[in-house]
């Protein structure tokens, strides 16, 4: 079993809370507040297609949020990621490593979503992180694993590798 630290405890305990308000961005914000939480060279991964960098991380989730105004019911778009197992580990002082479940519903239109028969994607997820000048984590690496995907064709158009 790992053991902590009182520093890596506490470094646990902040790239959680940073995993979480990545969570709550994307269910919220459309993922537009993700970039800053990631270091300038990130290598930010969605169906196996890479996102390098703050920049082309906005421009997809600006494109997404577009597809979302255009293509679903009212312009609106509900989900909810549901972020468990998470496991930290650190492979050096100023790099930390988390693998969790990611667990999503979502639906077109306003909430409540009706007639949901399960999660929209079940995903194994990893992140790796670097802490910045200040000493705040960043996100330099995201990737995901789906290992259940349901019937949703906007979210499988952008999760299942082509």
């Amino acid at each position: 079993m790992p053991r902590f630290t009182a520093e890596t405890a506490i470094a646990a305990l902040e790239i959680e809370q940073l995993v979480i308000d990545w969570g709550y961005d994307l269910d919220l914000n459309g993922g537009m507040n993700v970039a800053p939480l990631c270091t300038d060279d990130c290598h930010y991964l969605v169906g196996g297609t890479l996102h390098q960098g703050h920049g082309p991380i906005t421009a997809f989730y600006t494109a997404r949020n577009e597809r979302v105004a255009t293509q679903q019911k009212d312009g609106v778009r509900t989900q909810r990621h549901t972020i468990t197992n998470m496991r930290i580990q650190f492979p050096a002082a100023d790099h930390g490593s988390a693998q969790f479940m990611l667990v999503n519903y979502s639906g077109e239109g306003r909430a409540p979503i009706l007639n949901l028969v399960g999660p929209t994607i079940v995903a194994d997820c990893r992140m790796e992180f670097r802490q910045d000048a200040n000493g705040e984590w960043r996100i330099s690496l995201f990737d995901s694993t789906p290992m259940f995907i349901g019937n949703d064709p906007f979210l499988n158009a952008a999760v299942i590798r082509k």
